[in-house]
């Protein structure tokens, strides 16, 4: 077992990684790179998993966001290979309209940690799943601790984004033919 030093040096560590993905993610003006700090920030945010003991999150973080999601952005960047995606010169107006925002929300966002007590419950029962098995069944089943439906809504949501980047990656024909 790890030792909490060693448990809290590394969580600092991976959330000053973290961080410097997620700036580089929204800053660059790529974006392909942007695509690439976001599988970093997401792989990072497996590495949290990890040290809170839940490896099979961290492992199907890694599957479905980083293997999933950001290689289908991936190729939709790679197959449409317009010069129109790749930068983008906001306007004075928008950076300020973003900054302005973009306060806002860290503003509401600190106020609500400084108001939320974070202190679990005396009397909520974690349950603890030995095998993968027992998550898959959880996952499957239906009823009151069932999570088909919102199994269902992801896998409706991969659709989207599968149909979406066909979308964006066919080709259109000019209207001079």
């Amino acid at each position: 077992m790890i030792s909490t030093a060693v448990t809290t040096v590394a969580f600092f560590v991976f959330v000053a990684i973290a961080i410097a993905f997620a700036v580089a993610t929204v800053t660059t003006r790529r974006i392909f790179r942007s695509a690439v700090y976001l599988m970093g920030a997401l792989t990072t945010s497996a590495a949290f998993y990890i040290l809170l003991g839940a490896e099979f999150l961290a492992g199907v973080q890694i599957l479905v966001y980083v293997g999933g999601i950001v290689v289908l952005l991936v190729f939709a960047v790679m197959l449409t290979s317009s010069t129109e995606l790749l930068e983008d010169n906001p306007s004075p107006l928008r950076k300020l309209v973003g900054l302005v925002v973009a306060s806002i929300f860290g503003t509401m966002t600190m106020f609500m940690f400084l108001l939320t007590d974070f202190r679990a419950a005396g009397d909520v029962k974690v349950k603890q799943f030995s095998d993968t098995a027992a998550i898959g069944r959880k996952l499957l089943g239906r009823g009151a601790e069932g999570y088909v439906l919102p199994f269902e809504i992801i896998s409706l949501l991969l659709l989207c984004v599968v149909i979406g980047a066909i979308v964006i990656a066919r080709k259109t024909r000019s209207a001079a033919r």
